[in-house]
């Protein structure tokens, strides 16, 4: 009876370090003229010069939780600082397309409301909050994340990216001649031939389900549409555009194109490929 009670009374003690090293925790980000964003975040045991901080950008569903949550379980004890912005629908209804746009392809003017650099405005902050060394960042999108970071990465200025998972986007802004957001002709922010030249040079994985053929909750707008019938043709279509693209143009291009075989329209699937990648 003494060794169980014992055993129980470590138990105890264990349990709530335990639960505070994996806790996931929230603070409310103000310090900008937009409406605020509750940023979801996860610590490691320990913060120092080594610690890899990973962004996780949710999908329309905006279950913001079950992102992270799900990302808590991969890295386990890894020195990760996980983070994940919270776009509601009511403040931000279309920030996969960076507030810039709407999914129909109307432009929106209100430039104040873009969330270009916003990634890098909360890396800077957590920064500051936590004291860090890194001065590069990770990111991983899926479905309307996976939007949100293509487009991110392409019309953000100087974005601190290490490496960047692009997972399952329904639909995408073409480095062509589309108008805006479909392509970037007309488009609404300056983009640059160098800032073009960056985006291709990035570490980019383009991850894609094989099984993410289906129709639901899918962008039907004609724009969208001469993209592919299905998200993983439109995504092939994609990164076949960037490959004719930086080929004659004689561009660096260091994208991967992965498929995660048998997955669908699963973030769960897709963050544990992805995970591989960035961890």
């Amino acid at each position: 009876m003494q060794s169980i009670l014992k055993f129980l009374c470590i138990s105890i003690a264990v349990l709530p370090l335990n639960l505070i090293a994996y806790e996931v925790k929230q603070t409310v980000f103000a310090f900008w003229d937009k409406p605020d964003v509750v940023l979801h975040y996860k610590t490691p045991v320990e913060i120092n010069n080594e610690t890899k901080i990973i962004f996780i950008i949710h999908g329309q569903s905006r279950n913001v939780d079950s992102y992270i949550n799900h990302w808590v379980g991969l890295v386990g004890d890894k020195n990760v600082l996980l983070i994940a912005p919270e776009f509601t629908k009511e403040d931000y209804r279309y920030f996969g397309l960076l507030q810039t746009a709407t999914s129909n392809g109307a432009i929106k003017t209100d430039s104040d409301m873009y969330l270009t650099n916003s990634i890098d405005t909360f890396f800077s902050f957590f920064k500051s909050k936590f004291d860090l060394e890194s001065s590069k960042y990770s990111i991983f999108g899926h479905s309307a994340g996976g939007q949100f970071t293509h487009r991110y990465l392409l019309l953000s200025n100087k974005p601190n990216i290490d490496k960047a998972v692009i997972a399952n986007p329904g639909w995408y802004t073409f480095l062509a001649g589309a108008k805006y957001p479909y392509g970037i002709k007309d488009i609404p922010i300056g983009l640059s031939s160098d800032s073009i030249k960056s985006f291709l040079s990035m570490r980019n994985t383009l991850l894609l389900g094989s099984d993410d053929t289906g129709s639901s909750g899918l962008n039907t707008s004609p724009g969208a549409m001469k993209q592919g019938d299905n998200r993983f043709e439109r995504g092939n279509n994609y990164f076949s555009s960037l490959v004719e693209l930086t080929s004659k143009n004689s561009i660096p291009f260091r994208w991967n194109y992965e498929i995660v075989d048998g997955a669908g329209h699963d973030f769960r699937k897709m963050s544990n490929a992805a995970a591989k990648i960035l961890l």
